[in-house]
């Protein structure tokens, strides 16, 4: 880009593009002055100095809310994207020791049996890249919480970020060896209604194995529903249930004889573990070099569904 044509430039005040883009992500103008620290007046006058520049209105200001209008909705994203860009851009060239710390969500169980024992492989090839790492079960904001990648359960289908596909899963029930030898043996389906089925979350995923095999004695909105995926399979292994287990997170067990398949009909699901960022995100070499090498780890020597 020529100097004449950088100087042609024509962009409206950086204060009123802020404040517009804290207003509309947060579609208040009270909250956007607490996020800037700024008094209510001062958003509103920065929201008029944009919509007088562009001569169009950006909002609706009703008695209870604000609306974005048509060229609101148009303008926010595009506004959003550059802040990310230019936000990441600063990182990037700043001498500031915090841009080497790389932020990352993870869903605890994918982080404790598959993604933990590999790590000492990152920090070998990255080592002046820190890691943070959070866990939770819940999908990230990216908007409103300081996180620069994550790794989420769900079917890829989160607006406003890239999703790629990093692990499958495949479901079989798992219990404990004794299951198999007392009066009503798991040896026959049948039996399974004997039994407390142990849930990962929600209903789901039983329902789905149940009719996949044919089952049709045991009702699969019954049983005590745990979140955490370590906890449920600690559970199975103290012989409390019978759960879905994936290969990912019982084969250790399964090795061990703390637990055993008493069937052989595998469930596979449209649900897996997703890489998830914002696509400015990835000018950050730090999250760039993350998600390169979590996909390097499946094309060398993983694969999918299995750890």
């Amino acid at each position: 880009m020529t100097k004449v044509e950088y100087m042609a430039r024509k962009l409206p005040p950086l204060n009123s593009l802020k404040s517009f883009e804290a207003a509309g992500r947060l579609l208040s103008f009270t909250l956007a002055a607490q996020e800037l620290n700024v008094t209510q007046a001062a958003i509103s006058h920065q929201i008029k100095v944009i919509e007088d520049f562009l001569d169009v209105s950006l909002f609706y200001r009703l008695p209870r809310k604000l609306v974005l209008t048509d060229q609101g909705k148009a303008l926010l994203p595009e506004v959003i994207d550059a802040f990310d860009i230019l936000t990441t851009a600063i990182k990037t060239v700043s001498k500031d020791p915090e841009n080497s710390l790389l932020s990352v969500r993870l869903a605890p169980s994918f982080a404790a049996k598959w993604l933990s024992p590999k790590l000492k492989y990152f920090w070998l090839q990255y080592p002046e890249i820190d890691l943070c790492l959070f866990h939770t079960h819940a999908a990230v904001d990216f908007d409103r919480e300081n996180i620069d990648i994550a790794v989420t359960y769900g079917k890829g289908d989160w607006p406003g970020v890239v999703s790629e596909k990093l692990l499958s899963l495949d479901f079989s029930p798992v219990c404990a060896p004794s299951f198999l030898e007392n009066d009503k043996p798991l040896s026959d389906m049948n039996n399974l209604k004997y039994y407390t089925l142990l849930h990962d979350a929600n209903y789901e995923c039983w329902g789905e194995w149940l009719k996949l095999a044919g089952v049709q004695n045991t009702p699969s909105n019954k049983g005590t529903i745990i979140d955490d995926t370590n906890v449920l399979i600690q559970a199975v292994v103290d012989g409390q249930g019978v759960a879905l287990g994936s290969t990912t997170f019982v084969q250790d067990h399964l090795d061990a004889g703390r637990l055993v398949k008493p069937f052989d009909i595998t469930l596979v699901n449209d649900f897996a573990y997703y890489i998830v960022y914002p696509k400015p995100h990835l000018n950050n070499p730090a999250v760039r070099a993350f998600r390169n090498w979590l996909l390097e780890l499946l094309n060398d020597n993983e694969v999918v569904g299995l750890s």
